[in-house]
């Protein structure tokens, strides 16, 4: 049985085009997946800081405070979503 050819993707040595891209689609989906338990570990986070924070405080750095947590907010979600339109 004749062998075709045999290309290097990352540590894998692939015998056809159609298996590398196969190979390929396997990292993206895998690297996706880790990416969303990240986000979705920090978007927790950033909620549970939010928390700890008065919205009503007369102190300038914990209202700055308060708007760079919820743009963190907004960023994870908008991150997220992109992921979820992704994996449709």
């Amino acid at each position: 049985m004749a062998l075709g050819v045999v290309t290097c993707r990352g540590p894998f040595l692939v015998e056809d085009e159609e298996a590398a891209e196969m190979l390929e689609e396997h990292h993206r989906r895998r690297s996706i997946q880790q990416a969303r338990r990240h986000l979705a570990r920090a978007e927790s986070e950033v909620e549970a800081a939010q928390q700890f924070l008065h919205p009503r405080s007369d102190s300038d750095e914990e209202m700055a405070l308060m708007r760079a947590v919820a743009n963190a907010r907004t960023s994870l979600g908008d991150a997220l979503d992109t992921i979820r339109a992704r994996t449709r």
